[in-house]
């Protein structure tokens, strides 16, 4: 198990207050105290943005001075996906997350869809990506991407909708949402889209410490259907708490 990390994701940036460096700063120290290996991450390549993004949301990421850190998080995915292909299970501790960003718009303190540049990539590779998206919200800018994309196959465990569905959950119906997200569907790799606002303390208010390494466990499970080929990629979470919560997800996922 290998965490994709860069001390430039702990860059100053114009952003939400709460999407701040402590947020991948401290679990970094955690998961290094914990023994973890780090893997050190490139910027994407302009031609790896340019598979998902249109060019003219990529000239406004420029413009706003985002685009260094929005592409070094994008390359960090493509090393953790990389990594999985080649049977290691990756966590990429990046910011900023991604998964509001469409191809040619962006909200949600997110900028470039650092998930759907990597599962692109590696397409050549893995042709069917399983994507589970454990966000709080609707990762509404990957499933805009591969929408009518029959070889990629995305859920979102009851994230919040307008009809407010999340309200009845709890976390033994939404575990099992996440097991259930691998039946009828046949895959070569499992992406993350690890959000840990779903947490009991955070806005979610519904997750623990300890269901986090149970929705670890059941991914890691579940992608023995395809040779435990792996990765996750950080999309929020801003509870103090929260390197807690990767730590716990990862002692399920490794």
């Amino acid at each position: 198990m290998k965490i994709v990390y860069s001390r430039k994701y702990e860059a100053r940036y114009p952003a939400n207050p709460v999407e701040n460096p402590g947020r991948v700063r401290l679990p970094a120290v955690e998961l290094a105290k914990a023994g973890y290996e780090f893997v050190e991450p490139e910027p994407c390549s302009l031609e790896d943005i340019s598979r998902v993004h249109g060019k003219e949301h990529i000239d406004r990421v420029r413009e706003s001075g985002h685009f260094e850190v929005a592409s070094l998080a994008a390359g960090g995915a493509i090393v953790a996906a990389d990594l999985a292909l080649q049977g290691e299970p990756a966590f990429a501790l990046v910011r900023p997350p991604g998964h509001h960003a469409a191809a040619n718009r962006a909200w949600g303190m997110c900028f470039f869809n650092n998930m759907a540049i990597a599962v692109k990539k590696i397409r050549p590779r893995a042709k069917k990506a399983l994507i589970i998206d454990i966000d709080l919200h609707f990762g509404d800018g990957t499933v805009s991407i591969f929408r009518g994309d029959s070889d990629v196959k995305i859920v979102n465990p009851w994230s919040v909708d307008e009809n407010f569905e999340y309200l009845n959950m709890d976390e033994s119906r939404y575990l099992k949402q996440v097991e259930e997200a691998f039946l009828g569907f046949e895959y070569d790799i499992v992406g993350v889209s690890a959000g840990f606002d779903t947490y009991l303390e955070d806005w979610g208010g519904l997750l623990k410490r300890e269901d986090y390494r149970k929705i670890g466990k059941a991914i890691r499970e579940g992608a023995e259907k395809c040779g435990g080929r792996r990765f996750a990629v950080l999309e929020g979470g801003y509870h103090p708490d929260l390197k807690w919560c990767i730590k716990s997800f990862i002692e399920g996922f490794e």
